[in-house]
């Protein structure tokens, strides 16, 4: 059996942790996942859960996790109730698949 070769890179040296690093790049100025991803430099899949997890550490100080919702770009519906932290796939409005990420931010 062949084993398989996950990467010639060695992993990325790291001064801090992904959930600081984010937590420092929302106390700067608001981002999308995509913008969180290239600036943490783990994958856009993988934000949404260390967000969720920052959420929860946020709660017990006086800073909150303020998530600004998705939008439709073809008829502006706006996903007020969604808890998900992940971009919805399509609207359930007018079935288009044109949407703006949620921003967050740290208040």
């Amino acid at each position: 059996m062949a084993s398989k070769k996950t990467s010639d890179r060695p992993p990325a040296v790291r001064g801090e942790t992904i959930r600081s690093s984010l937590r420092d790049a929302l106390c700067r100025h608001p981002a999308t996942a995509r913008e969180l991803s290239s600036l943490v430099g783990v994958m856009e899949k993988d934000i949404a859960n260390h967000l969720e997890h920052l959420e929860r550490s946020l709660r017990r100080g006086s800073e909150r996790l303020v998530v600004d919702p998705a939008r439709c770009l073809r008829c502006d519906f706006v996903f007020r109730k969604r808890n998900k932290l992940t971009r919805p796939s399509s609207c359930p409005q007018c079935g288009g698949e044109r949407i703006d990420a949620p921003t967050f931010s740290i208040r």
